[in-house]
């Protein structure tokens, strides 16, 4: 800890305090952003917003000593409140920066708190109370988000079936991937697609909306790639710029999966609807990694995979039809 032989023995003990007292606080509010931004749904509430300006609270707080001074001019804070995200999108700000923040900082903290010698503090009764009230709170929340997005799941699956009576999971083998430009891919395209039906048709449910997964994102990508300069230039737009100015966008292939979903909608290439129920895919397809999958409890059923089927077949309509405008403009 530079700088902490210039105090006293009792100043030393105080400041060895803060330095736990950061890393736990620091801890708890990256695992509460760490859920808020879970599962394919935002679900703000008050209490959830409150909870994260009073962690934000005590962090500052501390930072505002005078031996935190170099720590303090770190970013920190990853989100002014939690009140203003895109509801279509809700993980984009988490992932694109926001996780990066909390993790840089939670390092910075840790080399801190390991050069002292790693010495634990006991908690003041206010600093305990907080702790268990968010806690508390958060599995509370996390049972409830839980339910809701499978009622979610449930309405959107209904909804899709409504609409779109004559989409069959027998048409789904029947696509023929026509507007797809390079013949290899289409190929492997039409072969992922036959293995997909015939893993729904055992119930292998897991693997159907891997395949899925990978067929949407294969599809999308070749799209954009067809308008690349135009895709690229919006990918710039929503991405980079007033951020990161001299970085240019990567290769369309390289886009993360929500990036992806991103710019089709604003190119118009899908719509806002089929957008949204697009992260349905997006973080389903985290199943692959047992990891997350033992973190988020996700749990693939046959409303998951009903509404990854029909989703399917909706964004290739809206991918053909896309590409049936261009070639009639054009």
């Amino acid at each position: 800890m530079s700088g902490i032989n210039n105090y006293s023995k009792n100043e030393k003990d105080l400041i060895g305090q803060d330095i736990y007292r950061l890393l736990v606080f620091y801890r708890e509010l990256t695992y509460l952003l760490e859920t808020f931004f879970s599962g394919y749904l935002l679900i703000p509430n008050d209490e959830i917003n409150r909870n994260y300006l009073r962690l934000c609270n005590k962090v500052s707080d501390i930072l505002v000593k005078p031996f935190f001074q170099g720590l303090s001019k770190e970013d920190w804070k990853p989100f002014t409140n939690l009140r203003t995200f895109d509801p279509d999108a809700p993980d984009v700000e988490w992932d694109y920066h926001g996780s990066r923040i909390c993790g840089n900082f939670l390092s910075a903290i840790e080399d801190i708190y390991i050069a002292g010698g790693e010495k634990k503090y006991p908690l003041s009764d206010d600093d305990k109370q907080l702790l268990s009230s968010i806690n508390s709170f958060l599995e509370k929340y996390k049972d409830f988000k839980k339910q809701y997005e499978n009622k979610y799941l449930q309405q959107v699956e209904s909804q899709i079936n409504k609409q779109n009576k004559h989409i069959g999971k027998t048409e789904l083998a029947e696509l023929d991937f026509g507007f797809i430009r390079d013949q290899e891919i289409k190929d492997l395209l039409v072969r992922d697609l036959d293995e997909a039906q015939k893993a729904f048709n055992n119930q292998l449910f897991k693997s159907t909306v891997l395949l899925c997964g990978t067929i949407l994102e294969s599809i999308l990508i070749d799209t954009l790639s067809s308008v690349e300069k135009e895709s690229k230039f919006k990918y710039y737009q929503k991405y980079i710029e007033g951020k990161e100015k001299e970085r240019k966008p990567p290769d369309i292939e390289y886009w993360k999966f929500y990036e992806i979903i991103e710019i089709a909608k604003h190119m118009g290439i899908i719509s806002n609807d089929t957008a949204k129920i697009s992260h349905i895919i997006k973080d389903y397809r985290n199943l692959i990694h047992l990891h997350v999958q033992k973190r988020d409890k996700l749990k693939i059923d046959s409303h998951v995979v009903s509404a990854v089927l029909h989703l399917l077949a909706i964004t290739y309509n809206d991918v053909a039809n896309w590409h049936n405008e261009r070639s009639v403009k054009n």
